[in-house]
């Protein structure tokens, strides 16, 4: 769909809420093709109307005798021909009111909001609206980080001879540290782990999910991710991006 971007409802940088209406897209060239649609449907449903009155009265006139096989056989045809007319105009009007639906563009999660990558005024087509701005969730937040090959041999090798103990339900708890050694609030557990290694770094991705209550962490905030192997006193420690 194309258009001209009307209006941004909201605040540049804050904190929206889930639901809310970010942009609004000019409505009129949609309402108008939602009322051509209706007209198209009101068009069809009295053609089809018509048909059926026309089917009855051959139906009666041909137990008569009074009209061919082939006559009934039309009116049958002209009766079906109407009702899949009606479906398409259906079609078309369900079509054209999701089209106006989507010129009021809402945040799909609650966070915090970017800049405006369009601004009012502009024309939106499939070319240039891919992107109007972003939305990062805060609460919770992920913490990604990158374990190599080596250490994971090397962690299995001293867990095998009772050097390191590891979960037993392979539940990993990760404590972060800021970037001034502030050890964050809240540890969390790790929710990912890629099967793959990476063929370029030779290492494979980690991810943590932690509760940001008060906004503490953004996204692509760099902090160290310290994942416990020996619980509570042994420590892995990763600098790891903070991702919505």
């Amino acid at each position: 769909m194309e258009g001209f971007l009307e209006k941004r409802l909201y605040t540049e940088g804050s904190l929206v809420k889930e639901g809310q209406v970010l942009f609004q897209m000019d409505r009129k060239p949609f309402e108008a093709a939602l009322q051509t649609a209706q007209g198209q449907l009101a068009q069809q449903q009295a053609r089809l109307t018509v048909t059926k009155a026309n089917l009855a009265r051959v139906r009666l006139l041909q137990a008569l005798n009074a009209l061919s096989k082939k006559d009934l056989d039309d009116a049958i045809g002209n009766e079906k021909q109407a009702e899949a007319a009606v479906i398409a105009a259906q079609g078309e009007v369900t079509n054209a009111k999701l089209n106006l639906g989507y010129t009021t563009i809402k945040s799909p999660l609650t966070g915090l909001s970017s800049y405006a990558r369009m601004q009012e005024g502009s024309y939106l087509s499939a070319g240039n609206s891919s992107l109007l701005t972003y939305v990062s969730q805060l609460d919770p937040i992920w913490v990604n980080f990158s374990l190599s090959e080596n250490e994971v041999l090397s962690y299995r090798d001293q867990a095998s001879r009772g050097l390191l103990t590891l979960p037993a339900d392979k539940r990993y708890i990760v404590e972060v540290v800021l970037a001034d050694g502030t050890v964050y609030p809240y540890t969390g557990p790790v929710d990912f782990m890629d099967p793959s290694y990476s063929k370029d770094t030779g290492t494979f991705l980690v991810r943590a999910v932690l509760a940001n209550k008060q906004g503490d962490l953004h996204p692509g905030q760099f902090v160290r991710a310290c994942m416990a192997c020996r619980a509570p006193t042994r420590y892995s420690c990763r600098s790891a991006p903070c991702r919505a």
